[in-house]
């Protein structure tokens, strides 16, 4: 659960609340009235391939042709091997559960053929199963995956994602979800519902656990205004990829491709948004976005509010403004965009927000690597004045806000300028977009065959079609999908994981050199039983390749997660190095400690008031050793806040979880859109290493101090791990004995684009974020060579950055000095967000 005081805003908008049934059956009618007619005048189905200069976004699997019948379907491996076997979830208690559906099957009858309305087929398929909808709060039993064939999907009011939904499409041949003329609703895809007045279906900033990919979103028949292409509140654990919103045409039109008012997300990557009048129309407390592209769009990016926001890799061509920051009556917020690039746009930037009484009280900017062509201003400040002139250049560095480096030690405010020490561009992370940093796509194995892939089940006791061969959340998996890693590695084979919950009770589980590991709806590896029973002898429950080995792993879509008390865990172990950029990497795949059905880490079992040792659950989730490297994007690593299934209540716990995220590699490493919550002694530990990317973090320290100070309950375990804090410098006094979100030892080259760093209570009580006093400090940096920290934002501490100086051959090995909370500010209304832009920390003699 994150930050329950809001915002600092009014709610924005709420309409269209839930249709009820009749409503919907007449929109129906009416849809297929006007599908018919559009297409008796051949105007229903178009051919959506880009021509010109726009050829280059013809990404593989846009329907192309037009035709009044369903596209021919492309053979793609996903349907293939989840209509096997479909998944369960064992823990909740139903084996007639099945995960996995597709939206033509008999039992749901959506036609996909652009003239018969489909909506209720769609979210009858979505739904089925007795999913979590309105009134249930959240569940980790009631995941589905969702798979649309090639089609044209005609929809008259909006697909209801529910919670745990993944919505995914063709890759090769992406299905068309085609809006009626007469469309009603908040977004053709919802993921929360308004019920009316102030009811939803979910709280916004617990709304985990969803994926859209791989859909072609057609509104450019619908006449109704303002109507959304995606209804996007969410928080962590989200995720949409591979995705086309087509909009009418810019001209007097007032459609949305993605609204996203609230939540705590979050993940967007790779989605392209023709026409229309905004692209995007968001609001969050942090979200990770790169590859968006907006074509023809009038506003690409239309910001509401937000604490901290990185845009990668976003391209704008022939759209008005690139990015409007229009917070109305909300002052404050942060962006750091990066590696992108605006082609004749009017503004790239255009900031319309108001300021507070402080010069710190504003929204602050930064732009790094950023490319014009043909641009009239690069930034256009309508309340400050502060104008930056486009054309057709790129900016290497600019800044509005507060700095931190050896020519300003006590932070100085950079009304509009270059930074005096910009990141290096070390040749080892780049290689991205516009000569950025590296990334790399989710690989959707699009050509693969059926006979590439092996079946996680298939090695089942008995029959291969039993039900719970494996995954059954009682049976030790180790040895059988130890063998089936070993087979795929071995004959170049990928291995797909149904959903399931796999034990592994004799540790460790080898992912090997040349694995592919894909699950489905987040098929969960379960540390359990006696070998995870001591904190002072840990256990590492996966190894991803030994150490020393080199080559190629590819995961994605898995969970890591406990059955406690398993207090010496180690939930992940990455000791493989990668043979080539990116080539060792892990997509939309989390932790989740506690606070789930089958976990014995409930409400029940680990209240508020609790300290049992029963619930102390892992000792570290993710360790990226010296000798590995790897690419991380979408990875939230939470020890669980709250009882998932206890229904609206939303339970909070007390779980306790040693150390999140501990990285020693000497890189490259990339980190996009990772977050780590909630660990006893840090969340972030980046000890002994040099060449790390990181691309906006997300931290949250945990609910409970000081009902346990730390390092308790984890004080005899100290040093079983490199840098373990042991906050002596405390003297065992708190707020200053508290976890941190941030330690940077010993390293050099840390390059870091946005960092949102919380602490919101005091034992459950959130009075401390007024103060500004819940923990002393969030970030440590500790005789480090080069240490380029930007766009860094805290809420509840004291302190923002805290250097420890060292003398080194006489030479303190820091000059700056301590970034407080307080003076830097930025916004007028609790919670009280304190940013600054830069923080860079070099020593020449390290």
């Amino acid at each position: 659960m994150e930050n329950q005081l809001g915002n600092g805003t009014d709610r924005y908008l709420k309409p269209f609340p839930a249709t009820n049934e009749t409503v919907a059956k007449a929109a129906a009618i009416v849809a297929e009235a006007d599908a018919a007619e559009l297409a008796a005048q051949g105007k229903l189905f178009k051919d959506y391939t880009f021509t010109g200069d726009l050829a280059r976004f013809n990404i593989p699997g846009i329907p192309i042709g037009p035709s009044l019948e369903k596209r021919a379907t492309d053979y793609y491996w996903l349907p293939d091997m989840a209509g096997q076997f479909p998944g369960n979830f064992p823990y909740g208690d139903d084996s007639s559960y099945e995960v996995f559906r597709s939206v033509q099957d008999p039992m749901f009858g959506a036609t996909g053929d652009g003239v018969t309305d489909d909506t209720a087929a769609i979210n009858a398929a979505i739904a089925y199963g007795n999913r979590c909808a309105n009134n249930c709060g959240s569940s980790s039993v009631k995941g589905a995956l969702v798979y649309f064939p090639p089609g044209t999907y005609l929809v008259s009011s909006p697909i209801i994602s529910l919670y745990g939904t993944q919505l995914v499409g063709n890759p090769n041949n992406f299905p068309v979800i085609l809006a009626a003329p007469s469309f009603s609703g908040l977004g053709v895809i919802s993921s929360d519902v308004y019920t009316g007045g102030t009811g939803e279906y979910y709280i916004d900033t617990n709304n985990f656990f969803r994926q859209i990919r791989y859909l072609f979103i057609d509104m450019s028949h619908c006449t109704t205004s303002g109507v959304k292409g995606i209804h996007w509140q969410v928080a962590q654990a989200t995720s949409i990829e591979n995705v086309v919103i087509y909009m009418d045409t810019p001209n007097g039109s007032s459609q949305i491709g993605i609204y996203a008012e609230n939540g705590s997300g979050g993940f967007m990557s790779d989605i392209i948004f023709v026409n229309g009048y905004i692209g995007m129309q968001v609001g969050n407390q942090q979200f990770t976005t790169r590859g968006l592209n907006f074509l023809s769009t009038e506003i690409a990016i239309w910001m509401l509010w937000d604490w901290g926001w990185t845009w990668k890799s976003i391209e704008t061509v022939g759209c008005n403004y690139g990015i409007y920051i229009a917070s109305t009556g909300v002052v404050g917020g942060t962006i750091y965009v990066l590696d992108s690039l605006f082609t004749n746009t009017l503004s790239a930037v255009v900031l319309d927000a108001p300021t507070g009484s402080t010069q710190q009280e504003q929204f602050i900017i930064s732009l790094d690597n950023v490319v014009l062509s043909s641009v009239s201003y690069a930034v256009f400040d309508m309340t400050t004045n502060v104008v930056l002139d486009g054309g057709s250049t790129t900016i290497a560095s600019w800044v509005i806000g507060k700095v931190y480096d050896d020519a300003n030690p006590s932070g100085t405010w950079f009304n509009g300028k270059p930074l005096d020490s910009p990141h290096p561009d070390t040749a080892d992370l780049r290689g991205g977009p516009n000569g950025g940093f590296f990334e790399r796509q989710k690989p959707t194995y699009q050509s693969s065959t059926h006979d590439y892939w092996l079946i996680a089940q298939a090695l089942a006791k008995g029959s291969i079609l039993s039900p719970f061969p494996l995954g059954d959340g009682v049976t030790d998996d180790t040895a059988s999908l130890s063998l089936m890693f070993a087979l795929g590695a071995a004959y170049n084979h990928g291995v797909f994981v149904p959903t399931g919950s796999y034990v592994i009770a004799s540790p460790p589980l080898l992912i090997p050199i040349n694995s592919v590991i894909v699950g489905a709806n987040w098929a969960q590896f379960v540390a359990s039983g006696s070998k995870y029973s001591n904190m002072d002898s840990p256990q590492v429950m996966i190894q991803v390749g030994n150490v020393g080995d080199v080559g190629i792993i590819e995961i994605q879509d898995v969970l890591f997660t406990v059955q406690g008390a398993t207090q010496g865990a180690v939930l992940v172990e990455w000791n493989a190095k990668a043979s080539a950029q990116g080539t060792v990497a892990i997509w939309d795949s989390h932790f989740r400690i506690g606070g789930a059905l089958g976990s014995n880490l409930q409400a029940a079992n680990c209240p508020t008031t609790s300290t049992s040792t029963s619930c102390i659950a892992a000792s570290l989730l993710l360790h990226v050793t010296s000798g590995a490297n790897g690419y991380f994007e979408n990875v939230w690593a939470w020890t669980a806040d709250h009882d998932m299934d206890s229904g609206t209540a939303q339970t909070q716990i007390n779980i306790f979880t040693g150390r999140g995220v501990l990285v020693e590699s000497q890189g490259p490493c990339w980190f996009y859109g990772t977050a780590s919550e909630h660990a006893v002694l840090y969340q972030y530990n980046i000890a002994n290493a040099q060449d790390i990317y990181m691309g906006m973090i997300q931290t949250e320290s945990p609910y409970y101090a000081p009902l346990l100070i730390a390092p308790a309950p984890f004080t005899s375990s100290l040093g079983k791990f490199t840098s373990d804090p042991t906050f002596s410098d405390c003297n065992g006094g708190f707020p200053c004995s508290a976890a941190w979100a941030l330690t940077i030892t010993n390293s050099n080259n840390i390059q870091i684009t946005g960092a949102g760093l919380y602490s919101f209570y005091n034992n459950y009580n959130q009075a401390c974020v007024a103060t500004q006093n819940c923990q002393q400090r969030l970030v440590a940096t500790t005789s480090n060579g080069a240490v380029y920290l930007f766009n860094v934002y805290t809420i509840g501490s004291i302190g923002i950055v805290h250097p420890f100086v060292e003398t080194v051959n006489g030479k303190p090995t820091s000059t700056l000095s301590l970034a407080l909370a307080a003076p830097n500010t930025i916004n007028s209304a609790t919670p009280y967000v304190a940013a600054i832009n830069a923080w860079v920390e070099i020593f020449p003699g390290w």
